[in-house]
């Protein structure tokens, strides 16, 4: 090999080397400026509530878990929502509310539903115990309500919230959820 080859190929392969040098610094910084990014985003999970299916009123008897049920359902729809969610919380009150209420309830839970979207909130009901009254059919649900703005929590208080369903058919359905004064 004479000189002037020699020195081509010696520089095509610094070129080469070059090349795949600077690919190489590409692809590390585009990395890192992913994970940089990855790092800075935060994720916030909202677990829906679950399906409930039909409970029964036998011989003026209601079955004790299917009101439970019910109650978690709608306190759970009605109280730990976020912008995202709000559909499926809409979903769930139109599904266990009776018939006669359903309008009023889902107007309660549109107003409460409008305001989270406003101001971009999510809250999240922290249940601590029921207390069940079967001749009135009512449940009252105590816990700790959180207000979060994306992932950091901006308030908390303990709430109590009464439901009150009513019989519709043979099974009960919500007709009513409160607010009750604050618990202690």
């Amino acid at each position: 090999m004479d000189f002037a080859t020699l020195n081509k190929n010696l520089k095509n392969a610094r070129a080469a080397r070059n090349g795949l040098a600077i690919i190489a610094l590409l692809m590390l910084s585009t990395n890192v400026m992913l994970s940089i990014k990855l790092v800075q985003t935060s994720n916030q999970v909202v677990l829906v509530p679950s399906k409930i299916s039909d409970g029964m009123v036998a011989r003026g008897a209601i079955d004790r878990r299917y009101m439970e049920a019910l109650a978690l359902d709608a306190v759970y729809a009605m109280y730990t929502v976020s912008p995202n969610t709000v559909d499926y919380g809409r979903v769930v009150i139109e599904r266990v509310s009776s018939a006669r209420r359903r309008d009023a309830l889902l107007d309660q839970f549109d107003e409460t539903a409008n305001d989270i979207r406003e101001r971009h909130i999510s809250t999240v009901f922290f249940m601590e115990k029921l207390e069940f009254n079967f001749d009135n059919l009512q449940v009252v649900v105590f816990g700790r309500l959180g207000t979060y703005l994306e992932t950091t929590k901006v308030h908390e208080e303990q709430r109590k919230i009464l439901l009150t369903f009513e019989e519709e058919g043979s099974s009960v359905r919500l007709a009513r959820v409160e607010k009750m004064e604050e618990a202690q």
